[in-house]
């Protein structure tokens, strides 16, 4: 495992939509996908902390070292990729 977590963002067509890419392995057994937070509250560890950590979280597809993040369009990209950056470091280091 890396001693420390990176975190680069691309836009997509949608502007409440975002991919994250990180150096770490998120989804260990295939593609995870949770299109509300009640499926992420039942999913993944991983799933479950991003989830309930991270404020304006909609929804949520992970695949491998990538996250596609869709957001509540009242809640600034800024705050829930710092809140996403601080929670993947946590839960790695």
């Amino acid at each position: 495992m890396s001693e420390y977590v990176t975190v680069e963002t691309q836009p997509t067509d949608n502007p409440d939509v975002l991919e994250i890419i990180t150096n770490q392995r998120l989804a260990v057994e295939g593609d995870e996908v949770y299109d509300s937070f009640e499926a992420g509250d039942e999913g993944t560890p991983i799933a479950q902390m991003l989830f309930n950590g991270v404020r304006g979280l909609v929804a949520l597809s992970i695949s491998g070292t990538d996250m596609i993040v869709t957001r509540d369009p009242d809640v600034p990209w800024e705050e829930i990729v710092d809140e996403i950056r601080d929670a993947l470091r946590d839960f790695f280091l």
